[in-house]
């Protein structure tokens, strides 16, 4: 039974300003980044023979609880117009398939944060493959440049945990830069933020890491590495660069050899480079929703199979650091972080990747019920409707 919600939706706002901002978030939410700089992503390819993802059929559709939560998920999208995409999926089979706004089956979802998840598949199968020898090699043994600062001082599984200490972080998980980063083209004021700078090739991964940013960052080594849990990118940008270092590939050609084409996807993707070429790690992946689809059920195939990689799946998705309130994580309903992956919500079950502005994908092994969400906007029950709704599904297994 295949259920495709097309909703035509009218956004009101209070200031042009504001207006403005919503468009563009949404222009790029769905579509990506792609040609808006002299940056060049790299382009994931598509499967020859794509994983099949089919919808339920009558009987598993009226099963397990399904059919009453399509309903609760078509309600949400129609309170929440800035949701985007959402796709529901009970044991490989899809039972609510919805897109909004600029969303279409043929539009790339971008990631926002989600992308980190990726990263530490693609750290997963380096360990698997020999390439890493350990989670527990110092990441400045690996990255000399690094070496003198947290990023360097961390172990790689430190940095997977997102536990360098290496600085207190803001919004998003980035830092406060002293006087900021790069130019806005209109107004030639700095950015406060890092990724249009590198977006716009203004800076590079490097600048971050060890140059420029990293000499402008504010709250710096706030704690040893391993001691406290911070989300912030910056993590996540030296795992991208640790396994550029070993592999001699970019991150996004390791992800696409290793892990996308097992994958299967039907079309292509992208993930974000910087001006070097080095893949945007901590952001900037993105592909269409049913290949996100394709993504869970993959990992759900994957978690439960014995040898390296499904060790390293168990590990990385269950908790392996407390969250705290420390650097803005107050909030978060989440109490674990693993490699990554958000874990032990205290409300719905299962291993969650999230982005900025709505992006959630939530993955339970043990009922095989994935959750897909894409949006451009956080307002007041957004996250809190995303996650009753996936625990309320549970409730009929």
């Amino acid at each position: 039974m295949k259920i495709v919600l097309w909703l035509v939706i009218t956004i009101n706002t209070n200031s042009l300003a504001h207006a403005a901002e919503i468009r563009m978030l949404e222009k790029y939410n769905v579509g990506g980044y792609i040609g808006i700089g002299p940056t060049k992503p790299y382009q994931l390819k598509a499967h020859k023979n794509p994983r099949p993802l089919p919808y339920a059929n009558d009987e598993e559709f009226a099963s397990r609880g399904n059919r009453l939560t399509a309903g609760f998920a078509k309600a949400y999208m129609e309170k929440f117009p800035a949701t985007t995409g959402m796709l529901l999926i009970d044991r490989g089979k899809i039972v609510f398939e919805a897109y909004q706004g600029q969303g279409d089956p043929t539009r790339e979802f971008f990631s926002m944060s989600i992308a980190k998840s990726m990263t530490s598949l693609a750290v997963g199968k380096a360990v698997c493959q020999g390439a890493l020898k350990s989670l527990d090699i110092k990441a400045g043994d690996l990255i000399p440049e690094i070496k003198a600062n947290r990023y360097g001082q961390s172990s790689v599984r430190q940095l997977l945990m997102m536990s360098s200490g290496a600085y207190l972080s803001v919004r998003a998980g980035q830092p406060i830069f002293t006087g900021g980063l790069g130019r806005r083209h209109k107004t030639g004021k700095p950015y406060k933020g890092l990724a249009w700078p590198m977006r716009l090739g203004q800076i590079s991964i490097g600048d971050i890491l060890w140059g420029q940013g990293w000499e402008k960052t504010e709250n710096k080594n706030h704690a040893e590495p391993g001691q406290v849990f911070v989300y912030k990118a910056g993590d996540t940008l030296a795992l991208g660069q640790i396994i550029e270092k070993i592999t001699g590939e970019t991150l996004a050609g390791y992800f696409d050899k290793h892990i996308w084409q097992a994958v299967r996807g039907e079309a292509s993707g992208h993930w974000e480079t910087d001006i070097e070429g080095s893949t945007i790690a901590q952001s900037g992946f993105q592909v269409r929703l049913r290949d996100w689809g394709r993504i869970a059920v993959w990992l759900l195939e994957q978690v439960k199979q014995p040898g390296c990689f499904g060790d390293y799946l168990r590990q990385a998705t269950t908790t392996q650091i407390k969250t705290s309130g420390i650097g803005g994580t107050a909030k978060t309903p989440f109490k674990g972080y693993g490699y990554q992956w958000w874990t032990d919500h205290r409300n719905a079950p299962g291993f969650w990747g999230r982005g900025y502005a709505g992006q959630e994908l939530a993955i339970n092994p043990k009922t095989k019920k994935v959750l897909i969400k894409f949006g451009y906007r956080i307002y007041s029950g957004v996250t809190s409707g995303t996650s009753d709704l996936y625990r309320n599904w549970h409730k009929s297994n």
